[in-house]
């Protein structure tokens, strides 16, 4: 089905470029390939947790795009637990459009994604602040798919008060075809309603946020060979068992947030603080499911964005953010047994094991020269980060820690140009990453080692440690049709990025995006 959509769309894209119109026909203005990207560059909401803000993005036309994508990674240098090379292909549209006092915009995003050779991997995404996953020794190819929606709306009650709403569902489904056999589901539903009150040069937003999402893991195998499954926890700490026990996460997240902006005449800041708290159920087990975890996630992110002398010609934008994070891994010292009529926590202490506290800071500086609204002359960006974190995994009385210092810095050059029946754009991308003052401590205990697996923390620690260089280019190549009297854009857009480390045999890889889509 996938490769008829995107034969389809192809076929489209191609007719459109084949008979579009020639130089010198007169079309209406419409979207370009930077459209959206000056869009967001000149309001300082486009990245804010509340809704109502939709409403003060400043666009006055429809904006919407769809394109079929592709990405092929080769993964040398990578995380222990990724593939060696990753290809990802989908299909995506978005669209921002007013109507009356409305203002809404919505996505749609399909994508499958297949990763060779993996291993110690039995959930759908191995790196996503949750230690407790579980794998395999034996490793093979992951398949996955992604399917993402989401819906935004903004409503102008009054000249005071705006309502927003932000409603966004996911879900997905991954398979292992190599015993033993993960089979994963996993499902995500976001909902977050707003307000903003509006007072002359200042406004005041408020949001709700809350998540609800779920992921299932089946094991399963086709050979009577006996296999182990391995349950990890902090910094490689695992306990291993031939059952083949289904996996269960829950989690549930509340939180929200605040919002203060002022638009002067020289300067417009936005400044919010967000906050959740996640908490996630770990059972295993189907007819009798015994809780082994509850992780919670406590998070803090504050973000404050400058565009100084706002003007039509251009863009000048500071934004600073920084990030605190909490993570605690409960377990049970022992686990409940079958029998008991409460299968949580009550034969069994509850202890906090795992600790991850992280804080990260940084900043995004754009400049970009306008020629309208539509395209830019020239543009570039600089960005930085400084995270630091500690993780430690309680044995009591030893413990593994680890501490990492990561800096990072990208900085980006982008360059337009118009010709008769469309734009071009060019652009340079490069990045830096390296850590510093980071240490690793494992426990000295030879039976309570003999439970760690050294070689995947080790790996991912050195990685981080390691410097990382990035170089990469990209064109975005866009042509102005008309269809039935109504202006679109047909592109293409084609990148490359090289990385470069210093670990050992100076691994390198390499990543190939593509996209074909049109702007309407």
């Amino acid at each position: 089905m996938k490769n008829i959509i995107e034969t389809i769309l192809f076929s489209l894209l191609l007719a459109g470029f084949c008979n579009a119109t020639e130089p010198g026909d007169s079309i209406q203005e419409g979207t370009s390939i930077s459209t959206k990207k000056i869009m967001l560059l000149q309001t300082p909401w486009s990245f804010s947790e509340n809704a109502a803000s939709l409403s003060f993005f400043g666009y006055d036309q429809k904006i919407g795009s769809a394109s079929v994508y592709s990405e092929l990674q080769d993964k040398n240098y990578r995380l222990y637990r990724e593939g060696d090379n990753i290809f990802k292909a989908g299909f995506v549209t978005d669209g921002f459009v007013q109507y009356k006092k409305w203002n809404f915009y919505g996505n749609f995003n399909y994508f499958s994604k297949k990763e060779d050779n993996v291993k110690w991997v039995g959930v759908m995404n191995p790196y996503d602040d949750n230690p407790y996953t579980i794998g395999d020794s034996i490793g093979g190819d992951y398949s996955k798919e992604y399917f993402n929606m989401e819906g935004k709306g903004a409503y102008l009650l009054s000249n005071l008060l705006t309502f927003g709403f932000d409603v966004k569902y996911s879900t997905g489904v991954g398979a292992k075809r190599k015993d033993p056999r993960p089979e994963n589901t996993i499902t995500s539903f976001d909902i977050s309603p707003a307000l903003l009150l509006s007072l002359n040069k200042i406004k005041l937003g408020a949001n709700f946020r809350y998540v609800s999402s779920k992921e299932d893991i089946e094991i399963s195998t086709i050979t009577n060979n006996t296999f182990y499954t391995f349950h990890f926890k902090g910094l490689g700490v695992y306990t291993s068992t031939p059952e083949e026990d289904d996996q269960i996460f829950i989690s549930n997240l509340l939180g929200g947030g605040l919002q203060f902006n002022f638009n002067g005449d020289k300067i417009s800041n936005l400044t919010e603080v967000n906050f959740y708290k996640k908490s996630t159920d770990i059972k295993r087990g189907t007819t009798f499911p015994l809780q082994v975890v509850l992780l919670e996630k406590f998070n803090t992110s504050v973000n404050s964005t400058f565009i100084y002398s706002p003007s039509e010609k251009k863009i000048n934008r500071l934004e600073l953010f920084f990030t605190d994070k909490h993570n605690y891994g409960h377990e049970p010292v022992v686990e409940p047994k079958l029998e008991a009529v409460n299968y949580q926590w009550s034969t069994a202490a509850k202890y906090t094991l795992y600790w991850h506290k992280e804080n990260e800071y940084g900043f995004n500086y754009s400049f970009f020269n306008l020629i309208d609204k539509n395209r830019f002359n020239w543009g570039a960006t600089l960005a930085g980060r400084l995270n630091s974190s500690e993780i430690t995994y309680y044995f009591v009385p030893e413990y593994n820690q680890q501490k990492l210092n990561i800096f990072n810095l990208d900085a980006s050059i982008e360059k337009g140009f118009q010709y008769s029946s469309g734009d071009i754009v060019f652009a340079l991308t490069s990045g830096y990453r390296k850590g510093f003052n980071s240490s690793l401590k494992f426990v000295e205990d030879e039976s309570l080692l003999s439970t760690v697996q050294t070689e995947m923390v080790n790996h991912d620690f050195y990685y981080y440690n390691s410097g990382l260089m990035q170089f990469g280019a990209s064109a975005k190549i866009g042509k102005n049709i008309s269809i039935y009297h109504s202006p679109m854009q047909v592109f293409i857009d084609a990148g490359f990025k090289a990385l470069f480390s210093n670990l050992a045999d100076n691994p390198k890889s390499k990543i190939l995006e593509i996209k074909l889509g049109m702007n309407f």
